[in-house]
Parts: structure tokens; C-alpha cells; sequence
């Protein structure tokens, strides 16, 4: 089976977009730990740009390991719905928690947007697991990828561009760390 050569591009998106990220946050990093929102910020967006890397590979590791081809997409299908359920069971949390602490840089209206779409995905990745978009299974699990990227991106962006207020008497970071610590 002939893997579609859009899996190779997510895959190095991906990359790009992580190592832009790991590239800001080093060069705008003063001397010391990262604060607490840099740390969330760049988990969801490493969990969602090597999500996207490593799930885009799973077909052609698949197809190499003589799966049979009606199950690749199925299996890729599956480990996309996995991880998606998980990413967003854990991503729910901290986004919270992110939005009391430091809601001038929380936009609710981006949070449900991207929460809508990852619950889309689900969804779509549900309906190939029971069988529906049986041939158009490769598609779907692109879609998935591709809102990976693109929740990575807006991530990326917010991290460039949207800060905690610093200097105001107010201490996002300490009480995010004290609530984490709760």
C-alpha cells in the first residue's frame, strides 16, 4: 500500500513547529527555571507537534510491519482517538487552572474553539473505528494530524505574542505553582 506523501510533510510540520518553539523560549529565557505558563504552554504544544510526528509515521510503520492494509487505517484511526482523549482529559485541567491565575493571557473563546475541534476529531476518528469512512479512512486520519498542527500553531503564536502582565503586584506564576501544588 502507498502511504500519501502528506504523512512525511505533517511529520516534518511537526518538527518545525516544535523546534521554533524550543528556539523562542530559549532565546527570550532569562537566567533561571522556566515559570509555570511557559512550562504548560510548551506541553500542550510539544504534546500536540510529536503527537502529530509520530502518529503521521504510524501508517508506514504499519504498512512495514505487513499489517494488512484494510488495518492501517484503522490502527492509525485507533491510536489517534487514544491519543486524543487523552490529550484532551489532561489538557482540560491545567487550562483551568491556567485561566483563574492568569486570565489576561486566557482567551476562552481560542480554549473552546480548539476543545471543539479536538472533540470533532474524536468524533471522526469514532466513526472509522465502527466503520463508517472506510475509504476515506487515510483523510480523516490526516484531518486529525492537521488539527494537531494547527492547535500547535495557534499555541505557538499565543507563546510569541500573549504574556502574563509582570510588575502589577500580581504573581500569576507563584499561584499557579501553589494551586499545581494543592
Amino acid at each position: 500500500m502507498e502511504i500519501p506523501a502528506y504523512f512525511q510533510t505533517i511529520a516534518e510540520v511537526g518538527i518545525g513547529i516544535a523546534g521554533f518553539s524550543g528556539l523562542v523560549v530559549a532565546l527570550r529565557q532569562s537566567d533561571g527555571p522556566l515559570s509555570e505558563i511557559q512550562k504548560y504552554r510548551l506541553r500542550v504544544l510539544f504534546a500536540l507537534s510529536f503527537g502529530a510526528v509520530f502518529l503521521s509515521l504510524l501508517p508506514e510503520l504499519l504498512t512495514n510491519l505487513q499489517v494488512p492494509d484494510e488495518r492501517v487505517w484503522f490502527d492509525s484511526s485507533a491510536a489517534i482517538f487514544i491519543y486524543s482523549l487523552g490529550f484532551f482529559w489532561w489538557w482540560i485541567g491545567p487550562s483551568r487552572r491556567i485561566a483563574k491565575v492568569a486570565p489576561e493571557i486566557f482567551n476562552w473563546r481560542a480554549f473552546n474553539t480548539m476543545a471543539a475541534g479536538h472533540a470533532v476529531i474524536l468524533l471522526l476518528q469514532l466513526a472509522v473505528l465502527v466503520g463508517y469512512f472506510e475509504t476515506r479512512a487515510a483523510g480523516i486520519v490526516a484531518l486529525g494530524l492537521t488539527w494537531y498542527l494547527m492547535h500547535a500553531a495557534q499555541q505557538f503564536i499565543r507563546m510569541l505574542f500573549i504574556q502574563p502582565r509582570t510588575g502589577s503586584g500580581s504573581e500569576p506564576d507563584s499561584d499557579l505553582k501553589r494551586q499545581l501544588d494543592d
